[in-house]
């Protein structure tokens, strides 16, 4: 009996479980029409399915779950097996993920109401921090109001999501929010709200970036290893021109 015990144990160590058995935590934020839930409650949207299909190539299984986003940021950060997207490639984050593809492009501006005066002229850069914003927390978009000067319970708001900011722009709480004009129909449709009343006011060069899936750095190398196979394979490995955001 104890030699088949020691047989056994040693078939395992010399055999591990196939990368295939391993489930992942596959989290994101909510962003029409890229994530966001359904009518049935699971995530869905452009890009998930593209995550979906990096999963399915590379013969992984992943348990997919929408958070508010600096929440998903902390589960990548701290959980081993966890993959996020669509997250921007700074150089702060360069080493705390696996970068394995990439999902989505993002052109990022300032939006705001056209009822409002303030969002009908000309807006310059230097002079920004005159109106207030409401931002997601962690978001890249929170650190680059921060650069420019922008100060928590001041002239920002920070929320868990964009439809916070959504909310906090209709009800005229604020000036301004950050969003891809591309994105307003799908998001404003979400709300049940009408579109039509967003303005894009001025673009954000700086903010026009690439949208990564990425895994936790103590996620299984060989798990890694096939996904970024995979996403090469698909059309979706990461180019030399990395999308990173420069340092501001």
């Amino acid at each position: 009996m104890r030699i088949s015990f020691v047989l056994l144990l040693f078939l395992i160590i010399s055999h591990p479980l196939p990368a295939q058995s391993t489930v992942l935590q596959v989290v994101t934020e909510s962003s029409p029409p890229y994530h966001y839930l359904n009518k049935y409650g699971r995530v869905d949207g452009e890009t998930t399915h593209k995550v979906k299909a990096i999963l399915e190539a590379a013969g992984v299984k992943g348990e997919f779950a929408l958070y508010p986003w600096a929440r998903s940021i902390i589960m990548a950060e701290r959980q081993a097996g966890t993959l996020i997207y669509s997250i921007a490639r700074t150089p702060e984050r360069e080493k705390q993920f696996h970068w394995l593809a990439e999902v989505s492009v993002f052109h990022l501006a300032v939006v705001g109401l056209k009822s409002q005066p303030v969002a009908n002229g000309e807006l310059k850069q230097g002079y920004l921090t005159n109106y207030t914003f409401a931002v997601q927390r962690d978001d890249i978009s929170y650190y680059w109001l921060q650069q420019q000067g922008f100060r928590e319970g001041q002239n920002m708001l920070v929320c868990a999501d964009i439809q916070c900011s959504w909310e906090y722009l209709l009800r005229g709480m604020v000036d301004f929010i950050i969003e891809d004009p591309a994105l307003i129909p799908a998001t404003a449709k979400k709300l049940n709200v009408d579109g039509e009343q967003l303005n894009p006011v001025m673009d954000i060069p700086e903010l026009a970036v690439t949208g990564y899936l990425a895994a936790s750095k103590d996620t299984d190398p060989a798990v890694v290893s096939q996904l970024k196979e995979a996403a090469q394979q698909l059309g979706m490995g990461i180019t030399s021109g990395d999308g990173r955001v420069a340092p501001q």
